[in-house]
């Protein structure tokens, strides 16, 4: 396991969008749930990277499922 963890207000910096943009995205089911350290979210680079490749932040037309980017 990664030891740098992000949490939210980090990770959603990195990738350009909002902390509330990522929340909303993980309660539609968009995005998996992130990890949590008591509370707060947290994420890790790898994280980080498959959001990123999922095109979160991007804009795009349609979010690419982790299932897509993985396989």
């Amino acid at each position: 396991m990664d030891s740098v963890v992000f949490h939210i207000n980090e990770a959603a910096q990195q990738l350009e969008v909002t902390p509330k943009h990522l929340r909303v995205l993980e309660r539609k089911g968009r995005i998996s749930p992130a990890r949590r350290d008591f509370n707060r979210r947290i994420y890790t680079a790898f994280d980080i990277a498959l959001l990123r490749s999922m095109r979160v932040g991007s804009r795009p037309q349609r979010l690419k499922r982790a299932e897509q980017v993985v396989a």
